[in-house]
């Protein structure tokens, strides 16, 4: 025998629990929206950092590679680098990007130019890249300094941390 339930209930969702649900997804999300704005503006300041800190590390690799000085140069719009040969300019590596002009860059003695030599260290001649200043115009207060040393070592540290003993220290 074939046997029917005396009453069969509908599966699935109401129309209420379903704009109960969507109404606690939008307020969560609006909660967490600011958080992801800070993050992200983070995130691009430490990504341009890292950028220009790797462009200096391979002009450096390039000028000790090739036996001969190598230029990093900051774009002045601040957009990008570039990384040339000393001797006849000719172009070895480039990088741009448009996240760049959502934050505010400035450079220490206005040098957009790093020289290396064949040895790695920087040029004495001339006025050279030290220091780039990254900050977010994103209304959090992140900051990056990359730092260039005579000797060539390349190095980004937090102006923001103070403690002694944190290796992001400036």
């Amino acid at each position: 025998m074939n046997r029917r339930p005396a009453s069969r209930r509908a599966r699935g969702f109401t129309l209420i629990e379903l704009l109960v649900v969507i109404a606690i997804v939008a307020v969560g999300m609006a909660l967490a929206a600011p958080g992801v704005s800070s993050m992200v503006s983070t995130r691009k300041v430490q990504n341009a950092a890292q950028s220009i800190v790797d462009g200096l590390n391979f002009a450096r690799a390039e000028a000790v590679r090739r036996n001969t000085a190598v230029n990093f140069v900051l774009r002045s719009d601040f957009t990008g680098w570039d990384v040339t040969q000393a001797s006849d300019g000719s172009s070895l590596q480039g990088f741009s990007s448009s996240d760049w002009k959502t934050m505010s860059m400035s450079a220490a003695n206005s040098a957009l130019t790093a020289t290396f030599l064949a040895t790695g260290v920087l040029s004495t001649t001339g006025t050279q890249l030290s220091q780039v200043n990254i900050v977010s115009l994103g209304g959090n207060d992140t900051t990056r300094r990359v730092n260039v040393f005579g000797g060539g070592l390349i190095r980004m540290c937090d102006p923001g941390v103070s403690a002694a003993n944190d290796p992001r220290r400036c």
